[in-house]
């Protein structure tokens, strides 16, 4: 490609497994661009936010390679990068800054698919408590957070649990609202950018085995981050069990397609989504910018298909902002 491209990617402030693995994700497009011929630059983004990003527009890239998934260890900050390279006019890769925003705050996210006739599970914010079902099950979470931050069983409640209910109550409506929690078969469907548009990778179910039989079916953040616990063991990622099911494999591709376009995505997305046992299928989630780690779900997603790691980066480099 020959390209002067900057990975920027965002200031490490602890040892937890979800902020470092952002350098596992900058060595694989390193070395990917790197193969692709490109000269790379990587610049981090932190308390110096004027100084670090006029480092980047010094550094004169032909693409901003944007890793970065929070600021100042907030994930609420995601979109600040985006919104100054925007402003510098510099090219970056990915979600663009709109729908980043956009995706990020959970809240919003599902207000917009509503107005697109997206399926997602009903929500309340935390001042509307007492409109839940009783004979229902839901779960509070946090709006902005991503990478299955805060997410645990802990909040999983009916309205008839009382000292859940008056924990939740507690929480901050800024920063939690409360869904209906769809107990089914959970699906991660990424997407890679492509020439006419987006090609939808194959979807991966995740398995949860016998330890989840008398506990809630979530991939929170123990089964994401925390490699020893029982969690993370008996959670398991699965990509062909839809070759049987071609209606539902076809549905969850559609409302894929339905969401790159009404949300106007970019680059690599992955949405999480939740199928009931009548089949019904809701989004949990859009994941603009997800996780590109060598082991993450959506480079496993890509070469499943088909596709390296050079390929894969490539088609995110061709696709900008």
């Amino acid at each position: 490609m020959n390209s002067k491209i900057v990975i920027l990617y965002n200031q490490i402030l602890s040892n937890a497994p979800d902020e470092i693995d952002v350098i596992n994700q900058l060595e694989l497009v390193k070395k990917s661009c790197e193969t692709l011929n490109c000269r790379v630059v990587c610049h981090s983004v932190g308390s110096s936010l004027m100084d670090d990003m006029e480092k980047v527009r010094n550094e004169q890239p032909d693409i901003v390679f944007n890793l970065v998934e929070s600021l100042w260890g907030k994930g609420e900050l995601i979109y600040f990068a985006p919104a100054i390279l925007n402003s510098l006019k510099i090219p970056y890769t990915g979600v663009p800054l709109d729908a980043l925003f956009m995706t990020t705050n959970k809240v919003l996210a599902k207000k917009l698919m509503r107005f697109n006739h997206i399926p997602t599970a009903d929500y309340f914010s935390i001042n509307e408590l007492g409109k839940l079902d009783k004979a229902r099950t839901y779960i509070a979470k946090p709006i902005w957070e991503e990478a299955s931050v805060g997410i645990s069983d802990d909040f999983i409640f009916t309205p008839l649990e009382k000292n859940k209910l008056e924990q939740i109550k507690q929480l901050p409506g800024s920063h939690y609202f409360v869904e209906e929690f769809i107990d089914g078969r959970e699906f991660n469907v990424s997407m890679l950018a492509h020439e006419n548009g987006v090609e939808i990778l194959p979807p991966a179910e995740m398995m949860f085995d016998s330890y989840f039989d008398d506990k809630p079916k979530i991939v929170g953040y123990k089964a994401k981050w925390d490699v020893n616990s029982d969690e993370y063991k008996q959670t398991n990622r699965s990509f062909g069990t839809l070759e049987n099911n071609q209606k539902l494999k076809k549905d969850l591709t559609m409302i894929c397609q339905q969401s790159w376009k009404a949300f106007n995505l970019k680059g690599y997305v992955r949405i999480d989504f939740r199928v009931d046992i009548n089949e019904n299928v809701y989004i949990l989630e859009i994941n603009g910018n997800p996780c590109i780690a060598p082991d993450s779900g959506f480079v496993a997603a890509a070469g499943y298909a088909g596709y390296d790691n050079e390929t894969m980066i490539k088609r995110i480099l061709e696709d900008l902002n």
